[in-house]
């Protein structure tokens, strides 16, 4: 296996694609996961959009399924090559924008109201 997380996924699905003889084409073919997200998952170059944490790691779960894979050993390659996203509780007590943010968006919504205001009258007049 190799020194990342990411690469000791791909390692394992890529032992296990040319053990059962395999390939990323009639694999994405039998379980319908995109081929994309299958080159993603194998650390191959790809020029797809790769899906949300949580949809590849439901795509993975498919490809584990069909290459009769330990589901839970995959998953747990996954969940260390892909950690999930801080929860709410996690970002608790931490400000969700800064003053600056906050001025900027004041004074955005003021000019798209006096957009509106001005379109109306000029509508009017």
């Amino acid at each position: 296996m190799q020194g990342t997380p990411r690469e000791a996924l791909a390692d394992h699905l890529r032992t296990s694609l040319e053990k059962a003889d395999v390939t990323v084409d009639v694999l994405a073919d039998r379980t319908k996961v995109p081929r994309a997200t299958i080159r993603a998952l194998l650390e191959e170059p790809i020029s797809g959009i790769v899906p949300e944490r949580v949809y590849l790691r439901g795509h993975l779960w498919v490809l584990a399924k069909e290459l009769d894979l330990d589901r839970d050993t995959v998953l747990a390659l996954f969940d260390a090559a892909y950690p999930e996203a801080p929860t709410t509780e996690d970002l608790a007590g931490a400000p969700r924008f800064g003053t600056g943010s906050v001025a900027v968006a004041a004074g955005l919504a003021t000019v798209a109201l006096l957009a509106v205001v001005l379109a109306f009258a000029n509508a009017l007049g």
